[in-house]
């Protein structure tokens, strides 16, 4: 599905108005179109909610926002010097925050109104399932939004979809939200350890769900794998709480388990290129005509330490060298350097060429990182086990995702455990000293260019791994890289009164609630 750009008063925007658009084309072969229903249903609804084009890796979402903004400000895509490389593209950041209010938010408050027209007590048990598990994959896409613009229209926003009444909707503290949505995952969580469904409801989850096949265990792994990241994520600001919520979960794995294995991973993950999860060649053109490999992350780290992931990440350079673009050249250098072809690319087998690159939402490899943080900082387990196991996770899943050779390339294999084991000793990588640092530089390379989303987060959260921005001094607006994304201009024309409240704090210096280092 090609994506439409329409522009719409925030008035409709932030009300919640549905809006799909959407062909039996655009979903999965093997799960029902809600769009093809004569009325909506929840099981339909929750189709919808799942077929996200900011979690496939779409053109659009890649190509205008992702890689370009966000892997700049992430030094996860490499870059260099130029023209106020630093500045927001407003008219890209104002589509991601339409598409959460007019696709997102909009198809969940839809799945809330049709559970609330149920009328059977059947019905009402049965399909609550399918509710608390749409909730966990909202709140996810809510808590980036916060973490993109800090506070945002929530608690009120969406309620032409359940009300049918227009409310221009007031702004939420970013940190009211993220209280919120951990008090309720957690209260969810506990929900699904002790459901008892009729297969009747279960079977029809299994039907509709494409993320996690209907499988109860997997959604409670995401909702508690969801809480750790969350609670690590205002640990700085709020370490009583954040320490308390990550203890009991890493406390008690058989109440609260997260995602232990590279292929518990949690994505949305096409069966074949003739799936209609498949946008052909969408990530090739959304990583654009030179996808050069970041900097930083290749030449001061991953070549150096004979990182295995290199020829799964990136291509080497006609000397069999891994090279990234060092974001202090200025354009007429890494011009030359182009034409001989000394930088490397991201690898077309796994990336720019590979059609069945899954929509990823979480994965295990993360999870073992923020247990490593965890340990490291307040004990309950072994840091340098968590931090080891990340590594290698890491690295199973990616080379489970490198499976496209129709181009020509050619599918790497998994690395012998002692050429992993080599690279655990290395000391730019060893576990021992700054430990905090290389949790964080290891989660950053997972990370990499398609989740630039949460490296974005994750760095200005610890400020680790250290990351060198140049000055371009020919910004004003933005010489160096923000701390936040500017709300769109239609947020001040259209509901003014309510951006006025935070206007004052709509700069790019604004902090996010949980960036306090």
């Amino acid at each position: 599905m090609k994506k439409l750009i329409i522009t719409i008063p925030l008035l409709i925007i932030a009300a919640g108005m549905l809006v799909t658009g959407c062909k039996k084309s655009d979903f999965q072969n093997n799960y029902t179109d809600p769009n093809a229903s004569v009325a909506a249903t929840v099981p339909s609804l929750y189709s919808g909610l799942l077929y996200n084009e900011r979690v496939l890796p779409r053109y659009w979402g890649l190509y205008t926002l992702q890689i370009p903004t966000m892997g700049t400000y992430s030094q996860t895509a490499g870059y260099t010097q130029g023209n106020k490389i630093y500045e927001q593209p407003v008219n890209y950041t104002g589509d991601r925050w339409n598409y959460y209010y007019t696709t997102t938010l909009a198809r969940f408050r839809e799945i809330e109104k049709a559970y609330n027209k149920l009328t059977t007590d059947a019905d009402k048990t049965g399909y609550l399932l399918f509710l608390e598990t749409a909730r966990i994959f909202f709140y996810d896409q809510t808590a980036q939004m916060v973490d993109l613009w800090g506070d945002i229209p929530f608690s009120t926003a969406g309620s032409l979809n359940t009300s049918g009444t227009i409310v221009l909707p007031s702004y939420d503290k970013g940190a009211d939200i993220y209280t919120n949505i951990l008090t309720d995952l957690k209260r969810i969580s506990d929900y699904l350890s002790t459901v008892s469904a009729d297969p009747f409801y279960t079977t029809q989850l299994t039907s509709y769900d494409y993320v996690n096949k209907g499988s109860l265990t997997a959604w409670r792994k995401y909702a508690n794998s969801l809480m750790l990241r969350l609670a690590m994520r205002i640990s700085y600001k709020d370490e009583t709480t954040a320490k308390s919520l990550i203890q009991t979960i890493l406390g008690n794995s058989t109440k609260y388990p997260t995602i232990d294995a590279a292929s518990e991973s949690i994505k949305i993950q096409p069966s074949s290129t003739s799936s209609s999860l498949v946008s052909m060649n969408d990530i090739r053109n959304g990583f654009g005509v030179d996808p050069f490999a970041p900097g930083k992350m290749v030449d001061s780290i991953m070549w150096p330490a004979s990182d295995p992931r290199l020829p799964i990440y990136f291509t080497a350079n006609k000397k069999g060298e891994y090279h990234g673009v060092p974001n202090t050249w200025n354009s007429s250098r890494v011009s030359d350097s182009t034409t001989a072809n000394y930088f490397s690319r991201w690898d077309s087998t796994t990336f720019t060429e590979n059609n069945l690159f899954p929509g990823i939402i979480f994965t295990a490899a993360e999870v073992s990182f923020l247990k490593a943080e965890a340990y490291e900082r307040w004990g309950g387990g072994t840091a340098k086990t968590a931090y080891e196991t990340g590594v290698k996770q890491s690295i199973q899943f990616y080379l489970s995702i490198n499976n496209n050779s129709d181009y020509g390339g050619t599918k790497e294999t998994m690395p012998s455990d002692a050429t992993i084991a080599t690279y655990l000793l290395n000391p730019i990588v060893a576990y021992g000293t700054n430990n905090l640092e290389k949790i964080a530089t290891q989660k950053w390379i997972d990370f990499g260019v398609i989740q630039a989303n949460q490296a974005w987060a994750e760095w200005r959260r610890t400020k680790l791994p250290k990351l060198t921005f140049p000055t371009d001094n020919s910004s004003v607006l933005s010489p160096t890289p923000p701390n936040r994304f500017l709300y769109p201009s239609s947020e001040a024309t259209y509901n003014a009164t309510n951006y006025a409240a935070v206007k004052s704090s709509d700069v790019i210096t604004t902090k996010v609630f949980w960036d306090v280092k």
